[in-house]
Formats: structure tokens, sequence, C-alpha cells
């Protein structure tokens, strides 16, 4: 039986319209009963979730979009994997600390649904992209995604979330900046010391004037955001340079936004490494452009990041010295630079400081050793061994987690230019086993990751969809941002239901004076950062031994209860005695 090609068409409209009516209607439901139960429970069970309520928003949602699909007939192919996408971001939303591998089987349910849709996807009105249209569009997105960073970074420091490591150390830096232009602090090591002595980062000192006009961590965090995310302009350019189309430069600088790697670093407080961001992808559009001045001003920035960033100057150079494009004496300019910068630093480190972080790559070290040159010695000696080192399970999590909101567009291509852009990678990833640098959540996937954005866009222009496969890439960008980020994002909720005592906590904290010597639990160091003597306690290293603090501070929450009590014990014993105990902390003053 046969049935009328209208009726086929409206039967499929309703089914699919009801569909996409359950898939959001479910969002809707589970959301609200995590918001208003227990969480465990709604992921156990199916008795939290509000029946009517589903029904209700099926029902609306549904109709809603029949209406849609009777009118516009052709979108609905692609109305589904935006649903599956709101679905999968409300269930990570929902779960305290989501599965990086439900959100990475969500993005393929949604790739899959996205990429085998008969039908093109609709694109935005010529005339909207045309022009200053499309910059300010994308300038409008660059701004939202730094203000969301910034606020839950923010948040997370304002309702005690953040510790020494890494935010106060940064921002008792910055205070020794404004006041003297060293990079001094107390809590890095324990005593009176540069930070020149554990990273080479002069490149703090470009945030400086802006810190002297508005002094406090909030800056330092928002102008960190600002700083990541204007990488978005270099890309612009180079995508114009590339002669992309409107709606492709636009797809292009949302995978760009919505890069959860980018995220994950901002999310964990304050770090030089955010840096890498536009100063790579500026450094990759001179050489682009045969700029040899920009390519100059450019690598000398990056090296001005941290000791390590000669590595990414060498391989940009290496990855123009194979290509075609770029001409042989920038190559060799580059790669001097990246050289010599790399050299330069650790060799400063090792006559003033604590030398390069060797100590990350120990797999590769035998008994005696310590230095870089022995590591390329023994790579050298046993490459096998150097390779049975590169994957594990957390590691494979991680090349998924960069890779696949790039829609594995860094890995399209035979060029071997294009391989010396992944060798980073390799390096500074899954060669180490020092756990920190093979998660998305840490500072050290900025400079990677940007080679690898730099990369997908480079390389979109093979796929004959573009506009499909970039979003894609959104999509599943998306997914995994909300997802591995919602632990991040209930700062913001923190912050709210407990600001009584955040408030309790910030008035106990002020009546410490500026110049007093002080030992600080980790989670009050941010807040504290205005002492010159501030001493992180207990302290990780053993340096501020035989100072007697004129205040101790210590974190009084519920789950520092056990050490809580026995340091408390302990200096009430020495003859300090209580002089604030409200909020979190509880503030104890040398007898008189």
């Amino acid at each position: 039986m046969h049935l009328p090609k209208n009726l086929k068409k409206q039967l499929i409209y309703i089914f699919r319209a009801l569909l996409d009516g359950f898939v959001l209607g479910s969002a809707i439901a589970l959301v609200y009963a995590a918001k208003t139960g227990s969480v465990i429970s709604v992921i156990q069970s199916a008795a939290e979730i509000n029946l009517p309520l589903l029904l209700i928003s099926t029902g609306v949602i549904g109709l809603l979009f029949f209406i849609l699909f009777f009118v516009k007939g052709r979108v609905y192919r692609w109305i589904t994997p935006l649903c599956v996408t709101v679905f999968s971001a409300s269930v990570s939303l929902s779960i305290r600390y989501g599965s990086a591998y439900f959100q990475l089987a969500m993005c393929g349910i949604v790739i899959g649904l996205l990429l085998t849709a008969k039908e093109k996807l609709p694109c935005l009105p010529a005339k909207l992209l045309k022009g200053k249209n499309l910059y300010m569009i994308v300038t409008v997105l660059a701004a939202f995604m730094t203000a969301q960073a910034a606020f839950t970074s923010i948040a997370r420091h304002l309702c005690y979330g953040s510790s020494t490591f890494d935010l106060g150390i940064f921002a008792q830096m910055y205070g020794y900046m404004a006041h003297d232009l060293t990079q001094n602090t107390t809590l890095e090591r324990g005593a009176l010391l540069s930070h020149f002595a554990v990273h080479f980062s002069p490149i703090y000192y470009l945030l400086l004037p802006l810190y002297m006009l508005f002094p406090s961590v909030e800056l330092l965090l928002t102008a960190q955001a600002a700083v990541c995310f204007s990488g978005v302009i270099p890309l612009l350019l180079l995508c114009k340079r590339w002669r992309y189309s409107e709606s492709v430069t636009l797809a292009v600088s949302l995978i760009f936004l919505v890069y959860p790697a980018f995220c994950g670093g901002l999310f964990y407080d304050f770090h030089e490494n955010a840096f890498l961001v536009p100063l790579l992808l500026w450094a990759l559009y001179f050489l682009e452009g045969n700029n040899s001045l920009g390519i100059a001003v450019s690598a000398l920035l990056i090296l001005c990041v941290k000791e390590d960033a000669g590595i990414y100057v060498v391989f940009m150079a290496l990855y123009a010295l194979f290509g075609k494009n770029v001409r042989r004496y920038n190559a060799v300019l580059l790669l001097i630079m990246g050289i010599g910068g790399f050299i330069g630093a650790a060799s400063l480190l090792e006559a003033v400081g604590e030398g390069v972080k060797v100590s990350r790559y120990n797999i590769f070290l035998t008994n005696g050793q310590d230095s870089l040159t022995d590591v390329v010695i023994n790579v050298f000696k046993n490459p096998f061994f150097f390779f049975t080192k590169l994957l594990s399970g957390e590691k494979l999590l991680f090349l998924l987690q960069m890779l696949v909101p790039l829609m594995l567009l860094p890995l399209r291509t035979r060029k071997l230019s294009d391989w010396m852009l992944l060798a980073p990678l390799v390096i500074v990833h899954l060669a180490s086993d020092y756990a920190y640098q093979a998660d998305i959540h840490y500072q050290y996937v900025f400079g990677t990751g940007v080679l690898l954005v730099f990369l997908c866009a480079k390389n979109i222009r093979y796929c004959k969809e573009k506009t499909k496969t970039a979003a894609a890439a959104i999509l599943a960008g998306a997914i995994i941002l909300t997802g591995s980020m919602s632990g991040k994002y209930r700062y913001i909720e923190t912050l709210w239901e407990n600001h009584d005592e955040i408030t309790l906590t910030d008035q106990t904290l002020a009546m410490i004076p500026d110049d007093a010597v002080v030992f600080s639990s980790t989670y009050f160091t941010p807040h504290l950062a205005r002492c010159r003597e501030l001493y992180m306690y207990p302290a990780i290293y053993e340096k501020n031994n035989g100072i007697e603090p004129d205040y101790v501070v210590l974190d009084s929450r519920s789950g520092l209860l056990a050490e809580y009590g026995e340091l408390y014990t302990l200096w009430l014993s020495k003859g300090y005695e209580v002089v604030g105990f409200e909020g979190y902390a509880t503030v104890l003053k040398k007898g008189e």
C-alpha cells in the first residue's frame, strides 16, 4: 500500500517533531529533576523524573517543531542533531562530573546524524555576513566567551575555590611587580624568591600597566580570558588570506571559540600559557604572509612566555622549512630564534634558579641522570621504549577530547610540513609522565591546542561540505565543553548559595594587616596576596621553618576538619589566641 506523497511527508514531519520534542523534553525534565532532587537518584532511577513535565514539554515543543517543518520542511533533518546536542549538554550539566566517554559517544551520534543528512545546512543570509557585519558578530561571540570564562573563574576565586598553586603566587607576584617591578613572591617556594628562578616568563609585564590601574585578582582573570580569545583576530585574518567565504569564516571562528581545551585552561586559575594562543596564531599569520618583522616580533614574544615555549617556535620553523609558501630565510630566522631562545632561557634557569622541569620526563631517565640532554640521548638510543610510553587509556581519552571537537581535521593532511605542527602534541603531552600535561583542564593545552585549531582551519578547505563539517565540529565542541566544564560552572551556583558565609570570610580576612607575617591555608592565600610576607601553611616547600608568624589563618570547612582540629590545637598550645572565627576562616594572632 502506497501512501499519498503529501500524507507521507506530513507523517514524517509528525514523527520527527515528536521525536525531537521528546529529546528536548527529556533534557528539560532531567535538568529540573537534578535541580530539585538528588543528582545520584536522577542517574540511577526514573522515579525523580516529573512525568507531566516531560509530556507537556514533549507536546509543546513537538507542536512548535511540526509548524516549523510544515513551513520550512528541509530543516527537519538537521534539527535532530541540535536536539541531541542540547540533551547531552543537559546530562553533563546535571551530573557534577559527567563521563568524558559519554560526551564523546554523544559527539559521535551528533556528528553521524549531521553528516548523513542529505540536505545542506541552511546558512545565514549573505547580506548578514557582508562587510563589517561578520566581524561584529564574531566580536560579540568572542566577548561572550570571554565574559563566561572570566566570570566562572572569578566565581571560583570568590567562593574560595582557588588556591596558592596557581593563583595565590601570581596574585602576590603582581603586588610585588606593581611595587618594585620584581617578580618576587614568598608563596611559590616558602621564601622570598623571584619567579624567574622557577620559570622564565617576562610576558607577565605586558599586563602590569593594566594591573596598576585596577589592582585585583579579578582583573588578572578577566585579562587572561581576553588574551586567550583575542586569538580569533589573527584567525579571522588567516581565513581572509585563504579566501574563505563569510559563512566558513564564521564557522571556523566558532570552532575556535568553543574549543574545550581553552576554557579548561582558563578555569584553572592564572597562567602565562594563555598568551600562547594569540601569539602563535599571529606568528603563523605572519609566516603565511612572509612578513619578516612580524615573524621576529611574534617569535620574540612567544619566547618570553616560558622557557619551554621555544619548542613551538622550532616546530613552526620546521613547518615553514618543509612547506612551499614561506621564504627560506624567514624559516631559518625562526629556527635560530627558537633554538637560541630555548637554550638561553634554560641556561638562565640553571644559573639563577631551579633549571628546566626535567622531572616531568623521568620515565626516560636512568639513575644519576637529570638533564634534557640525557632525555634526548636515551630516546635516540631506544626509540622503541619512547613509543611504548606514548599512549595509555588516559592519554587516548585526552587525544579524543583534543581532536574530536576539530573533526580530526588536523590529521587530514599528507603534507610533511603540517605534521611538524603536530609534534608538540606528542612531546608536550604524550611523552611526559606528568599526569596534568595530558588533561584538558590544565594550562599545558594552550600551545598545542591552538596549533591543532590552526591545522583544522587550514585543512577544512579539503572538505566537500565545509559548512556541515564545521557545524559538526562546533556541536561536538559544545558537548565536550559543557560536559567537561560542568563542575567549574557550579562555582557560580556556589557563590550564590553560600553568599553569607563568603561575606563573613571576607570580613574575617580583612582584619589582617598588610605588613603582617602570615601563615595561611592554601585556599585563602589568593585573598591575602596583599600581604608581602605570606606563606602557605602547611608548607609544601619546607623553607619557612623558623619563621614566627604574626597571624595564622586556618580553613574550617568540613572537608578539612581533621587537619583543622590538629593545627588549631597546635597553635593554641604555642600561645596564639583566636581573633576571628567567622565564615570559613579561623584567624589566630600571636599573643602579647
